[in-house]
């Protein structure tokens, strides 16, 4: 059955597991602040490349098509970081299994715009 939460409950529940996430969970959000960044920074090179219009995620292409390529990117992956931030506070018992497949998905977007777009466009 599929339980639906109240805002409150939602606050209550994020306001709980707030206490000590900073200190149990630092060295995974130093991980994925970087692999967020690498991620960050190899999509604002592939779509000075390729432009905006090649982006494959819905939302940062119209994000990056309405800000640019440049600040599409950005206010996309600090969105995206915020909301892993809610989502492991809100689902703590899960936080670790979360950070890891995100910052494996980060890590190999960020390897693929470098690599792959390059290739892709015959530049190798």
């Amino acid at each position: 059955m599929i339980q639906v939460r109240s805002i409150g409950d939602v606050a209550r529940r994020l306001q709980d597991n707030w206490p000590g996430y900073l200190a149990t969970y630092w060295a995974f959000l130093l991980l994925l602040a970087v692999a967020a960044a690498a991620d960050m920074l190899s999509t604002v090179f592939f779509m000075a490349i390729d432009g905006p219009q090649a982006e494959s995620h819905p939302v940062i292409r119209l994000l990056s098509l309405a800000l640019g390529p440049m600040l599409g990117p950005v206010v996309s992956k600090l969105a995206q970081f915020a909301a892993v931030i809610l989502l492991t506070v809100f689902l703590r018992r899960w936080a670790i299994y979360i950070f890891v497949a995100v910052i494996i998905l980060y890590a190999w977007a960020a390897v693929y715009n470098v690599v792959a777009t390059p290739v892709l466009l015959g530049a190798f």
